[in-house]
């Protein structure tokens, strides 16, 4: 949301930085137990050795010697020509609100104190990064609005079927603000029949004019809570972003060096000017390197300008240009020469013809 690397989320998606300690050195503990020991212990009944190896993490000699340390990451999709991952980017926490728990909203209906909005403001050390508009709230968005979220969806993310080399390719679904709703502590949410799925969150929901107006928050799950069920999904109103953002310190901004740049290649892509197209993509690849989707643009530019170079508009105006100062020239010559016979038959006392 800014280009000076300052990006929304929402606050579930870094709640790990501030759950208990204790909690995660249990769960650590068991992975290590389960890794190291069962070998030994596969000699024992099954009863048996999952009791030992339960028994491992809450052994207190056991727990003193760890140590628990917390870095969050993000990874801007930038990927080297090989595919390798080329830039993770630290990052710094500067407004967090906590997910919604329904086991911690007061009785009577009173407000939770810290107020549970899911999300939070994150900055990394970079700049001139791709940035997007948002919308300036709620009321400029309008029931039965189309859609279009991008994300991260576990379904497709961990699918056994797909390859890694392509597992940050984000995924883009479709659909219509369906209605407004309240959550729990009676702040907006949107309800959306656009698919989303766990890994989705945090992921920006942009209506026709390129514009962010929600952030994907909460699905719809069946009763006992193991299945999604889709067309029933909720986004978190474009408001409650611009209240964090206001609190960490910093506004919203969708231009830039990058952006300039992209969107004019983008623009005369569509129009045909490819060579056009090419320098601009050049351009923002050298601001921002190794990002997928402008390494596409390129390539696909370059396989255009190399295999198809009649395609580019750019080139056919300037044959058609070419090709019009050539009949210009022509009809001039004619022209001149016609003049030419006229004044030789005058001469001549020959009636021009």
């Amino acid at each position: 949301m800014h280009p000076d690397g300052w990006i929304a989320t929402n606050g579930h998606v870094v709640q790990p930085v501030y759950a208990d300690d204790a909690a995660q050195i249990t769960r650590f503990l068991r992975a290590a137990a389960d890794l190291a020991c069962t070998p030994a212990l596969q000699g024992l009944p099954v009863a048996a050795r999952q009791a030992q190896l339960r028994a491992i993490p809450d052994d207190p000699e056991n727990r003193r010697g760890v140590r628990l340390g917390k870095q969050l990451w993000v990874d801007l999709a930038q990927r080297g020509a090989d595919g390798t991952q080329a830039h993770l980017h630290p990052t710094v926490v500067k407004a967090y609100s906590p997910p919604l728990d329904p086991t911690a909203v007061p009785k009577g209906g009173g407000k939770p104190d810290p107020p549970m909005l899911d999300a939070a403001i994150l900055k990394i050390d970079a700049t001139n990064l791709p940035t997007v508009r948002l919308v300036p709230g709620i009321e400029f968005v309008h029931l039965g609005e189309e859609l279009f979220i991008i994300g991260y969806p576990g379904v497709v993310l961990w699918h056994t079927f797909l390859s890694e080399t392509t597992r940050t390719d984000a995924t883009v679904t479709f659909g219509r603000v369906s209605s407004f709703k309240r959550d729990l502590t009676r702040r907006p949410v949107l309800q959306t029949d656009a698919a989303i799925s766990w890994g989705n969150s945090g992921g920006p929901a942009f209506n026709w004019n390129d514009e962010v107006v929600g952030v994907a928050t909460f699905i719809s799950t069946s009763l006992e809570g193991d299945q999604a069920i889709q067309g029933f999904n909720f986004l978190i109103p474009i408001d409650t972003i611009h209240l964090l953002a206001a609190q960490a310190g910093v506004t919203p901004i969708a231009d830039g060096p990058f952006m300039a740049e992209w969107q004019a290649a983008v623009t005369a892509y569509f129009q045909g000017r490819y060579r056009t197209a090419l320098a601009h993509v050049q351009a923002a690849d050298t601001l921002v390197p190794d990002l997928l989707d402008v390494r596409f643009l390129r390539l696909y530019l370059e396989h255009i300008l190399r295999e198809h170079p009649a395609w580019d508009t750019e080139r056919q105006t300037v044959i058609r240009t070419r090709l019009v100062a050539a009949a210009v020239v022509a009809v001039l010559i004619v022209v001149v020469a016609i003049g030419v016979r006229k004044v030789r038959r005058s001469k001549r006392g020959l009636p021009a013809t």
